[in-house]
């Protein structure tokens, strides 16, 4: 096994599997941090770039006769949504030709890090029990598996993987996460560690916490437009005056859902008043029905106000 000393980080190998933004813009920093670092994928061009760069890349059809002599391979290849549906065929390739790899390898001790973004228990059950069907490796003595988000903006992909703001490294066992933690000892912020799923978990939740802060700006920024009111200014002040935005804990805790003398009847008094000015506020609404929702389920009193009434 790897040690976890910086001496022996140096020794360690990486293969990059799928060098796409995400994979390219990792890989290339752990190789400016001094890591033996390779890249494997099946885009011809790509590999071609790589290698004019001065990297060491391999196409799809290579390292599968005993010469994958890797400590630590980190799947990066795409998980595209198709017609709404996740489509993990390319994760599932991955992982099969991966196993199909160590089977001929030297057994040692080899670590897997699914950086893909991927469902909650997909890495178990998929990626897992792919790789043990075709190496025949042992998990837990032959292998281990880390689950590591990125949190990567594409147009500025190697600038975030050279100065990450947290890592977070889902781990099967401590084993496991030490290499990884190891590995991202020389990056200089904070390191969580957690169970695999969560990890999967909280990729989506940052994802989707930032799709649900953009589409509200953009609902009131259109409610705003059409009352001529200078949303831009407003939301300045917003970023400023709620505690929501400048308090990284305001919300996150579990005291249920809101209540109080002010969320309850505002949410309500500003969604009757879009809906008499014929404005659309349908993530207000929403915002409103679930909060209702979570009331019901905990045998609180709901708020819900009758559209059209004056409060």
């Amino acid at each position: 096994m790897a040690g976890n000393s910086n001496k022996n980080n140096h020794k360690l190998k990486i293969c990059i599997i799928g060098p796409g933004v995400v994979g390219q813009a990792q890989g290339k920093v752990f190789a400016l941090h001094g890591y033996k670092t390779v890249f494997l994928g099946g885009n011809q061009e790509k590999t071609e770039r790589l290698r004019r760069q001065g990297y060491t890349a391999f196409g799809r059809d290579e390292l599968f006769d005993g010469t994958y002599n890797f400590d630590i391979s980190m799947l990066t290849v795409p998980t595209p949504t198709i017609n709404g549906r996740i489509n993990l065929s390319a994760l599932e390739s991955a992982s099969a030709d991966l196993g199909k790899r160590l089977a001929k390898a030297k057994k040692r001790y080899h670590l897997v890090v699914v950086k893909s973004t991927v469902p909650p228990g997909t890495t178990e059950d998929l990626v897992i029990k792919t790789i043990k069907k075709y190496s025949g490796w042992k998990l837990g003595r032959d292998f281990g598996v880390c689950m590591n988000p990125e949190y990567l903006r594409e147009a500025t992909a190697y600038e975030d993987a050279l100065k990450p703001w947290v890592i977070l490294i889902g781990e099967y066992d401590k084993m496991s996460g030490d290499i990884l933690a190891s590995v991202y000892s020389k990056f200089e912020c904070p390191i969580f560690r957690c169970l695999i799923k969560e990890a999967e978990m909280q990729k989506y939740i940052h994802n989707l916490f930032n799709a649900a802060k953009i589409t509200f700006f953009n609902e009131m920024r259109e409610i705003g437009k059409q009352v001529n009111v200078d949303v831009e200014k407003i939301f300045k002040v917003t970023a400023l005056s709620a505690e929501g935005m400048w308090n990284p804990n305001y919300g996150i805790r579990d005291f249920g859902p809101f209540d109080g003398s002010c969320l309850p009847k505002d949410t309500q008094a500003f969604l009757e008043w879009t809906k008499n000015n014929g404005l659309d506020a349908d993530l207000l609404e929403a915002l409103i029905n679930v909060n209702n929702a979570i009331l019901r389920k905990n045998g609180l009193t709901e708020h819900a106000v009758e559209i059209g009434t004056r409060l």
